[in-house]
């Protein structure tokens, strides 16, 4: 059980490898071949039937492989929170990052296509380095997602989120002005400007719900995030980086949700 809630500018994705690249190698989990082929996938459809309701495209930690992702729990609490949900694990390793590839694969290969079986309420969720990618989609298609569910993001070093703390908070924070060339410690700093802009559009920001364990790697920035979201969308169980953590937050996070019956979003561009 979940324990009571806690209170464009364009970026060349290729440099993106170059950020992510540290965090893989202290992992000893650096891919040795990029991929050649499109995200692996599971689908499951609809519980109760219905061929048009709600997708949930899950996005996996760097550590998951598509047999881990299946078993993490995820697609039941899901499925369990709304019987109308199809859900879709994309299990995009961390060679669609490296390969620039990864948000261009999601439009083409998921969302389209579900776009076209007449679906039009899409959320995107991710775990650790799959909250990173749901953040990125965010902004290349912003506000097309009805919204998004992360789960313990990973957004950079941690120098960057101490620093936006010490600064009071993201709606203190002084990013200065966007740089016209990316370099590559600026994705994630670029992914925390879209996060500021938050703290001045409420509405965007009610499109965010967040999970992260008391004990996660990660607690730090999720504190910054949680600090520009409505209080009822943040939730901390106790408990570290894992999908143990995780897939049952989630569950009750997707309750609140469908609950809500949010307004469906339109289609991509």
């Amino acid at each position: 059980m979940v324990p009571a809630i806690v209170k464009r500018h364009p970026v060349r994705f290729g440099l993106l490898a170059v950020v992510l690249a540290t965090l893989v190698l202290a992992a000893c989990l650096v891919s040795r071949q990029l991929p050649d082929g499109p995200i692996p996938t599971e689908t499951y459809a609809a519980l109760s039937g219905k061929a048009d309701g709600p997708v949930v495209v899950v996005l996996p930690g760097i550590q998951d492989d598509m047999e881990s992702f299946k078993a993490s729990g995820i697609v039941e609490q899901i499925q369990q929170a709304n019987a109308d949900a199809t859900v879709i694990l994309a299990a995009a390793e961390f060679g669609y990052y490296m390969d620039r590839s990864l948000l261009e694969r999601l439009q083409r290969e998921i969302i389209n296509p579900a776009v076209v079986a007449g679906h039009s309420e899409f959320w995107m969720a991710g775990a650790s380095l799959g909250g990173f990618g749901a953040l990125l989609y965010e902004r290349a298609h912003p506000e097309f997602l009805t919204g998004l569910v992360l789960m313990a993001p990973f957004t950079g070093r941690k120098e960057l989120a101490k620093n936006i703390a010490k600064a009071g908070g993201l709606a203190q924070w002084q990013p200065g002005p966007a740089p016209s060339v990316i370099h590559p410690d600026d994705v994630p700093y670029e992914v925390w400007r879209m996060l500021k802009q938050f703290t001045q559009q409420p509405e965007r920001a009610a499109r965010l719900w967040l999970i992260c364990g008391r004990d996660d790697k990660f607690y730090l920035a999720a504190q910054q995030i949680a600090g520009v979201i409505p209080d009822s969308h943040y939730v901390e169980p106790d408990g570290g980086h894992k999908w143990k953590v995780w897939a049952p937050a989630a569950g009750e996070v997707f309750s609140r949700i469908f609950q809500n019956a949010p307004d469906s979003a339109g289609p991509p561009d």
